[in-house]
């Protein structure tokens, strides 16, 4: 049996202290209502009707094309927002009611709810859980034979005309997960008003107006954790990310550290990878197999082939070859491809460029709109200088180039397959293929200086106002300087 699916989304979330809607902010990687979408997803084929405040544009295009967007005019509670989603629910199908601020609900639930209505006999089924801290949930009361009688908000408690158990392991409280009889829904919210402490039209009050319900109990009290401030938005941040390290490493994955590995929900890593302590893994992240990753590596949207070691290091919308080796506090920016067992050794930063296989940047480098090819070696203190103070520019290292230390080379330019340069060079012209390009002054070298400067007599005192006598011009330094 399908179901109808509706995600209540209309809330003001004053307690974030955000321009943002409230079901938009992120937990593990994804906005908390997709959380919540992707535990409808087995309920039925139709888009979900998610019923929103007014204005709520970035709520809408983030929806856009995965459900349909239904407004509550004005704020008068659950029961309302379940209203303004009539229109959209015609049929005999169950509806199927969530919070869209409740991250950590799963898909197993919601169908557990929907096997116990569709086993018949039953207007409503309810989602219960049994908590020792009902605080902010409503209490479910109950007949002295254990039969359903209605549900209590937590401001409505001291109406009760018995004393409510307070708090401890028996109290069952609502989860705020149901599944209705359409007719029986829209009967029951019809005849619903708003005498109680909020004055609003509660959803909860619905059963109440129905002639047999059912509960399901909840397994796992987790799952029922509602988000209205940051506090608890990290906290189900942090057990949606125990989930996917749990799903990681019955899979094959070595966490070495859970406590202090954050790996978002859309990552794939390969078996046998080992991630280590202190790891950031972001985004759209692909890993493939036996990669060793970290400790504090940061890779966000970066795919990687088999058996790459990424030690300390930020990489950002870049793609890895097999086997490559990222060695610690190197930056890879987006755009930028390294292939098959390439290497970057430390502090050397690549941007939107390409370094061909087998090829080296050992250390202090600096390569910005470059094309590598095969089998190159890139020098200590390299600078591929892309900028002219408008536009940026490239620079082509052909296969088996060997690029010396501290060379500056200023794009557009390119150096031929095979070709050196000098170490200390500023390569502004093309090096051809096999050649050796070199562009730095003359070094001179000036003997018996440094014991000529030794000779000279030491400077006076302040006390005896003595000067110092100037400098020969053969004790001067080549920059002019007195030595």
């Amino acid at each position: 049996m399908a179901a109808r699916v509706v995600i209540l989304a209309a809330g003001r979330g004053t307690r974030m202290r955000s321009q943002l809607p409230k079901v938009l902010h992120p937990a593990c990687g994804l906005p908390l209502i997709d959380w919540v979408l992707e535990a409808a997803r087995d309920a039925g084929p139709l888009p979900p009707v998610v019923v929103v405040a007014p204005g709520a544009q970035a709520l809408r295009q983030h929806l856009e094309g995965r459900a349909t967007v239904v407004e509550q005019p004005e704020p008068r509670g659950t029961g309302d927002a379940v209203r303004a989603a009539r229109p959209l629910l015609a049929g005999d199908d169950p509806v199927v009611v969530l919070y869209g601020d409740v991250p950590l609900l799963r898909s197993e639930t919601v169908r557990r709810l929907l096997d116990r209505f569709e086993a018949g006999g039953v207007d409503a089924v309810l989602l219960t859980a049994m908590t020792a801290d009902p605080t902010g949930y409503g209490r479910v009361l109950r007949d002295p034979e254990g039969a359903f009688v209605r549900v209590v908000e937590e401001p409505d408690l001291p109406a009760l005309p018995r004393p409510d158990p307070g708090p401890g392991p028996t109290v069952e409280v609502n989860t705020g997960a149901y599944v209705f009889a359409p007719a029986a829904l829209w009967d029951a919210l019809d005849r619903l008003g708003s005498d109680n402490a909020q004055q609003e039209i509660y959803l909860t009050d619905a059963p109440a107006r129905l002639g047999r319900v059912a509960t399901v109990e909840l397994g796992d009290p987790e799952e029922m954790l509602g988000v209205n401030d940051r506090v608890q938005l990290a906290a189900a941040a942090a057990s949606l990310r125990r989930r996917v390290l749990t799903r990681l490493m019955r899979s094959g994955v070595t966490v070495e550290d859970p406590a202090t590995t954050y790996v978002d929900a859309g990552v794939e890593v390969g078996p046998d990878s080992v991630l280590r302590p202190g790891s950031v893994l972001a985004g759209r992240t692909r890993l493939g197999r036996a990669c060793v990753v970290g400790p504090f590596a940061q890779l966000e949207d970066t795919e990687a082939g088999d058996r790459c070691r990424i030690a300390t290091a930020h990489l950002a919308g870049c793609r890895l070859g097999d086997g490559v080796t990222i060695g610690p506090f190197n930056r890879i920016r987006p755009g930028s491809v390294l292939e098959d067992h390439s290497r970057l050794g430390t502090f050397t930063e690549v941007a939107r460029s390409r370094v061909g296989p087998h090829s080296l940047v050992p250390h202090l480098t600096y390569l910005g709109d470059a094309t590598l090819g095969r089998d190159v070696n890139v020098g200590a203190g390299t600078i591929t200088a892309n900028w002219d103070g408008r536009d940026k520019h490239a620079t082509v290292i052909g296969d088996g180039a060997r690029v010396g230390s501290d060379t500056i080379l200023v794009a557009p330019v390119t150096v031929g397959a095979g070709a050196y340069t000098g170490a200390g060079s500023v390569i502004t012209r093309d090096v051809p293929a096999g050649s050796l390009g070199l562009a730095r002054a003359r070094q001179r070298t000036l003997l018996g200086w440094v014991a000529r400067r030794a000779g000279r007599r030491a400077p006076a005192s302040r006390d005896n106002g003595e000067a110092r006598p100037p400098a020969r011009a053969a004790d001067r330094t080549p920059g002019g300087e007195p030595g």
